[in-house]
């Protein structure tokens, strides 16, 4: 996930916003836990290697991946609360390009495990939320 993210950011044009890449961030939890096999060891890798990300906040990306985790799990309890999370996400991701972009980056973390029928549902979601 760590080299995924950072060849999302580092391919993506330097005038993307703070809120964009915490989209995108969003994004790759919210597909993460997709197929429910999101292991302990995952969530501490992703909690301690991620810093080195390009990350203009007041708070670290690790501290931002603990709420967003937190957030993740939330919607994935109720189909409303997911979907919600969907259309908060399309919204910050911005433009076309960029939200293509992020579908493409989510396909390529999906597939990195093999996808599943609960992944291919779960990009059928994402592609309908996000308009593209």
């Amino acid at each position: 996930m760590q080299a995924l993210l950072k060849k999302i950011f580092n391919q993506q044009p330097s005038g993307i916003s703070q809120a964009q890449r915490e989209a995108m961030v969003d994004l790759c939890l919210l597909g993460m836990y997709a197929d429910a096999k999101l292991t302990l060891d995952e969530q501490d890798f992703l909690g301690s290697e991620l810093d080195s990300l390009p990350w203009e906040s007041g708070i670290s990306l690790s501290s931002y991946l603990q709420r967003a985790t937190s957030k993740v799990r939330e919607a994935k309890t109720d189909a409303k609360s997911e979907k919600a999370l969907l259309q908060d996400i399309s919204a910050r991701l911005g433009d076309d390009d960029f939200k293509q972009a992020a579908v493409e980056a989510l396909q390529k973390l999906l597939a990195s495990d093999g996808m599943v029928q609960q992944e291919s549902k779960f990009m059928a979601e994402v592609t309908r939320a996000i308009g593209i």
